[in-house]
Order: C-alpha cells, then sequence, then structure tokens
C-alpha cells in the first residue's frame, strides 16, 4: 500500500489482525505489545474468554478510531496486504527479544500512576492570595501539594501524600493529604450509577435510547474524574477501570451531545451521527462494562 515501512503500533495491528484470522500463532507475542488498547482485544481471545469475530469487531473499531492509514481496510483484508516493506516489518516484530519481567519498551517519563502513595521532598513553601502550596520533588518528577494549614508544616523535610493528578508537559504530578475522592457511596446510590452506565453502553452498543436523567447522571460521572470535584471521584476513576483522561474529555462533549439529542435538539443529533467511530468508543465500552463488574458486585 505506502511506501514507507510501518510504524512499530502499525506492525502490532498487522500481528494482531493476521492471529485473530488465524494466520499466524500468537505464542510470545502478546508481552511485546506496546498498545494497550490491542492488549485489551487480543488478551480475552488468547484465554479463550472472547470469540474471533468480538476481536475483528474490536479491531475494526479500533482501526477507524485509531488507524488513519487502515480506515478503509477491515480486518478480514490485512492479511492481504503485501507490500515488501510491510512484509519485512511483519518479520521484525516478530523477531523481537521477548521483554524479560517488569521491562517495558518505553519508560514512563512520570512512573507513577493516580493513586499511588508517595513520598515528597519539600523544596518551597508558596503563598498566594491565602492560598499555601508546597513544592516538592518525588524522585527526579516536581510535584505539587496545597495545605490548609503552613504552621503543620514547619520544620517538614518530606511528606506522605498520594497521587491525584499528572502532567506530562511539562512533568508534574499533584498530591493530596486528604482522602478527598475516596468516598465509598451507599448501595443505592452505587445501583443508580450502574443503571446510568448501563443505559449509556447499551446506547451504543445496540441504539437503545436510555432516559435524559441516566445519561446527565452518566456524564456527571465522567465529568468529576476531570474535574476532581466530588468526593467520590477517585472511587469512580478506578471502578472505570483507570482510563485515559485524554479519552475521559471526549466521551464528556459526545454524551452531552447525547443528552441534548433525547430532549429534541435536531442539530446535536446530526453532530452524534457524525462522531460515530471517533471518539474511542471501544474504550468507552469497556469503562462502563467496568462499572457495571465493580459496582454491580457492592449492591
Amino acid at each position: 500500500m505506502a511506501k514507507r515501512p510501518l510504524t512499530p503500533r502499525e506492525c502490532e495491528l498487522v500481528v494482531c489482525s493476521l492471529y485473530v484470522m488465524e494466520l499466524i500463532p500468537f505464542e510470545g507475542i502478546m508481552e511485546r505489545l506496546e498498545s494497550i488498547t490491542l492488549r485489551d482485544i487480543i488478551g480475552p481471545v488468547a484465554t479463550g474468554d472472547a470469540t474471533r469475530q468480538q476481536a475483528a469487531e474490536s479491531l475494526d473499531q479500533y482501526i477507524k478510531v485509531r488507524r488513519r492509514r487502515f480506515r478503509n481496510v477491515p480486518p478480514e483484508h490485512l492479511w492481504s496486504l503485501d507490500d515488501r516493506m510491510e512484509q519485512e516489518a511483519l518479520r521484525m516484530i516478530r523477531k523481537r527479544s521477548p521483554l524479560s519481567a517488569g521491562e517495558k519498551l518505553q519508560p514512563k517519563a512520570i512512573p507513577f500512576e493516580m493513586g499511588d502513595t508517595v513520598e515528597m521532598k519539600v523544596t518551597e513553601i508558596q503563598e498566594r492570595n491565602s492560598k499555601v502550596t508546597v513544592i516538592g520533588k518525588v524522585g527526579q518528577v516536581t510535584a505539587k501539594l496545597p495545605v490548609a494549614n503552613r504552621q503543620a508544616l514547619k520544620g517538614s523535610k518530606t511528606i506522605a501524600a498520594w497521587v491525584t493528578g499528572i502532567e506530562k508537559k511539562p512533568a508534574l504530578i499533584h498530591l493530596s493529604t486528604s482522602d478527598y475522592g475516596k468516598h465509598q457511596p451507599s448501595a443505592e446510590v452505587l445501583a443508580a450509577y450502574v443503571t446510568a452506565i448501563r443505559g449509556l453502553r447499551q446506547f451504543f452498543e445496540t441504539n437503545e435510547l436510555p432516559s435524559t436523567e441516566e445519561v446527565d447522571l452518566a456524564k456527571s460521572l465522567f465529568q468529576r474524574m476531570i474535574r476532581r470535584d466530588q468526593n467520590d471521584w477517585f472511587t469512580v476513576y478506578v471502578a472505570m477501570g483507570r482510563p485515559q483522561l485524554d479519552h475521559v474529555r471526549r466521551w464528556v462533549k459526545v454524551i452531552q451531545m447525547l443528552g441534548k439529542s433525547l430532549r429534541g435538539d435536531e442539530d446535536a443529533t446530526r453532530q452524534l451521527a457524525s462522531q460515530e467511530d471517533r471518539f474511542f468508543k471501544d474504550a468507552l465500552l469497556r469503562a462502563c462494562r467496568s462499572v457495571e463488574k465493580n459496582l454491580d458486585s457492592r449492591t
């Protein structure tokens, strides 16, 4: 097709498609996949928890969303690509040596995740507009911690806290010493969360329309992970399988369109139809299923 070599991620896509079409074995490839999404698609097939047809549908979605180069090539046709460079790329990914335990293909600039407990070395205390912020280092990464009482920090050289947010450029992590965000809602509230998310999932899977109340609640669940303004935002984030916040921001926009569409906004209905397959729908469905699985058991 193209005259340039494939990128490593494109190689992984082609290999996964070949495996789904039962044209190559997959032993030893799983641990080499850099794409988290492709791992999620292929992993259940390799363990027998999903069918190849389900994986093909997920790959089709992945292609439409993430691979412009393959946007017109369905998974069942990827195996027929015969460009010399692509075939060479396929051979190279199969030859790549296995990763040792704990090794990653690309080291993270910030080796922490939201929710991790860390110890910050204090380097500076800032006070602006009656607000106090502690600046410090966690390893080589700059960290910020808002505090209510400066006097409580007097003489403190290190502070134990947990990660509430991560910024990649420039590398920065936000910390907290309170449990705000980790509240466990009551069984009745969790049941309402599950019902709202289930209605959203069924719409994107079968076009069954949810109620406006369910859409509004589902939207608020996604928004709170971005704004971190509710006492259970981190509980919801974990229940959703820790989705990428860039994805969540796109989901909120689409759910807003759905809410307007249900209230009779024709422009929103047209926009919603044009957004199909452009907002990481496969990842959204995984997050919805994760909520149903993780919260349904607590109700």
